[in-house]
């Protein structure tokens, strides 16, 4: 599904990322782990257009959209769902879906926005609600939810449990790995909360200075001391 070989990225003339390879297949669910600085974030968006690739190749499926523009590898089937969410939080829910819903192709918006609502009834709900009254959980939701409409292949989540209560960290965790099996959406996630992972995630990467340095089993990680040792490098 995701195929990411040798990929170089930075920040005007600063390097981060030195030759980044992974794959995530449909229905997988992939965990970034590391320090902060490690380059997991700089690798998020590299992937989904926001910084130019420097280097090396991205392939979604048989399609290589390492040069095309972050809204093509939308429309292509790149759904970012940034660190802070990123929400519209002075439009109401209804819009920032139809907001998300501009990057699918040969769907009625109408038919989409619906199918998100069936994930989300909570959203139904409360459709005509401003999103910045949200709660921290409920706007995950709502980030996700608008990364659906664009009906995506690969979804590329930063921290999706940041600043949320940890009953409704359970929930998300459950949401993620259900929309990975059962609308076969490969899904790679930076996240530092460990029992996330080890609820969503099938497989973990460490990363550290901008490159992989680690490759495991997410039950690998319930090993407290390799943990330790392996973000400690």
């Amino acid at each position: 599904m995701l195929v990411v070989s040798n990929i170089r990225a930075g920040y005007d003339q600063i390097p981060v990322l030195h030759g980044v390879a992974l794959s995530v297949t449909a229905g997988e669910v992939v965990a970034l782990l590391g320090r902060n600085g490690a380059g997991k974030t700089t690798l998020l968006r590299t992937l989904a257009g926001e910084l130019p690739v420097r280097g090396g190749l991205v392939r979604l499926d048989s399609q290589d959209v390492t040069k095309i523009r972050a809204y093509r590898r939308a429309r292509a089937g790149i759904a970012h769902v940034p660190q802070g969410r990123g929400i519209f939080g002075r439009l109401t829910v209804e819009e920032n879906l139809e907001v998300g819903t501009r990057a699918a192709i040969g769907r009625r918006k109408a038919d989409v926005r619906d199918e998100v609502y069936e994930i989300f009834p909570v959203l139904r709900e409360r459709r005509n609600q401003l999103a910045g009254t949200f709660s921290g959980g409920q706007q995950q939701m709502l980030a996700i939810a608008r990364a659906l409409c664009g009906q995506p292949k690969v979804l590329l989540l930063d921290e999706p449990s940041e600043g949320i209560q940890p009953n409704i960290v359970q929930q998300i965790a459950e949401l993620v790995l259900k929309l990975a099996a059962d609308k076969g959406i490969a899904v790679l996630l930076v996240e530092q909360n460990l029992e996330f992972v080890l609820h969503a995630a099938s497989r973990c990467l460490v990363m550290d200075k901008g490159r992989i340095v680690h490759t495991g089993l997410t039950t690998e990680f319930r090993n407290e001391a390799l943990l330790k040792e392996l973000l400690a490098l």
